[in-house]
């Protein structure tokens, strides 16, 4: 476990440039919407025609539809800001001061000075394509880019901010936000265009019957948003216990007892597993491919620790429910047996650090940490959650930094148990 007396790094970077992916992100999504309202509003108009036997809403339609074109001309310059915002970091270049600690991070430039707690730090990874430069994802979708001249830097800048591999985790999506763009403003078009002419084809005019208007605006929206999920960015979040990808119909979970191999070829990442399993391929870019495969290394050798402490199992949940589970962790802690297990506290801890231990194992060490009343318990619970990749396993420890676990939180967190 990190030590908490960390001294401080500095560095004057020559430049320290923002992203703005969350802003992007909104905008990508408002790109559609001069699109979508207009389909949405002619539709209607179809519908309260025939209900109404109003022959002037069917004009209303029409004219409500023609605006889709301008609504199309009008997404793609949204969508160019929002591509923009997302790829683009601005910032001047001009040397800037950069503290790093386990306060957070402070941002100095002459009389001008920022501070970002280390609270409001995501993750952060060190690329070295194009140039050498730390990306430090930050909470509300912002990305802070720190220039670097050497790699060692931006090492040594992440294990001052205390997220290294063992202490945060970290999530990258592989690919451009492009394509997805892309497939929102062309594909809902085309997918309108092929479907009217298919529905016009079989049954006639659309616009004369409203069951075959709204049929068209389903087919539509739902052909789209099946299109746009598909070219959806790949996630990968590599945690202190394994790696996970997330891609846009499957998730697949890689622990690091299964993990035999990391090898960077080129643009793609390759990740060889045991059992005889296919070994899982990433795509990830020539700027991430290092980087990426660094970071699981490390994650990977930080996982590998000693042998588990004996009575070590005392903590696991063995198809207890949640309140029997809990009853017998006080059990240890009241009735003497804690000591009876040979289970120390250093022990309980290691547990709960320990990557390769089973979940129910570490989440029962979470517990019990919080059950004893150990001092620092919440904030080693805290930083175990930061560093996982499972996402049902860190819900169910920041529930126990909390005391709030329940039922539903713990099945989700064991469902590899």
């Amino acid at each position: 476990m990190p030590s908490a007396s960390r001294p401080p790094f500095e560095l004057t970077s020559p430049r320290v440039a923002w992203r703005y992916e969350a802003v992007g992100r909104v905008l990508g999504g408002v790109a559609l919407l001069p699109i979508v309202v207009p389909f949405v509003g002619s539709t209607m108009a179809v519908v309260f025609a025939e209900v109404l036997h109003d022959g002037s809403l069917q004009r209303t339609a029409f004219g409500t539809l023609a605006l889709v074109l301008l609504g199309v001309l009008l997404a793609f310059v949204l969508a160019l800001v929002s591509a923009m915002l997302s790829t683009t970091a601005f910032g001047l270049r001009r040397p800037v001061r950069v503290s790093a600690g386990a306060a957070g991070l402070r941002l100095a430039r002459g009389a001008t000075e920022r501070s970002i707690p280390r609270a409001a730090i995501v993750s952060g990874l060190v690329l070295t394509e194009p140039r050498v430069r730390v990306e430090l994802h930050l909470r509300g979708g912002r990305v802070l880019e720190v220039q670097v001249a050497r790699e060692r830097d931006g090492e040594r800048l992440l294990a001052a901010l205390r997220i290294g591999p063992a202490e945060r985790r970290v999530a990258v999506s592989l690919g451009g936000v492009n394509r997805e763009l892309v497939a929102g403003c062309v594909g809902l078009p085309v997918v309108m265009a092929l479907w009217g002419a298919a529905l016009a084809a079989l049954f006639g005019p659309i616009f004369r019957s409203a069951a075959l208007a709204v049929a068209w605006l389903a087919l539509s929206l739902g052909s789209a948003w099946l299109f746009r999920r598909a070219v959806r960015r790949t996630e990968v979040v590599v945690g202190s216990d394994g790696v996970r990808v997330e891609r846009p119909f499957s998730s697949v979970w890689l622990p690091y007892t299964e993990l035999t191999a990391v090898q960077a070829r080129g643009d793609r990442l390759v990740l060889s597993r045991r059992r005889g399993e296919p070994a899982l391929e990433l795509a990830t870019g020539e700027d991430l491919t290092d980087a990426l495969a660094q970071r699981i290394r490390e994650a990977h050798a930080s996982a590998v620790g000693s042998a588990a402490p004996r009575g070590a199992e005392a903590l696991e949940r063995r198809g207890r429910d949640l309140a029997a589970w809990m009853d017998d962790l006080r059990k240890l802690v009241s009735a003497g047996d804690y000591r009876a297990t040979a289970l120390s506290p250093e022990d309980v801890l290691h547990t709960l650090d320990d990557a390769d231990s089973p979940p129910d194992r570490r989440l029962g060490a979470a517990l019990l940490l919080r059950i004893a009343g150990y001092p620092e318990a919440r904030d080693r619970i805290r930083v175990a959650a930061e560093a996982t990749a499972d996402d049902a396993l860190r819900a169910a420890l920041e529930h126990a930094a909390e005391e709030e676990v329940d039922d539903a939180a713990l099945a989700r967190a064991l469902r590899r148990a």
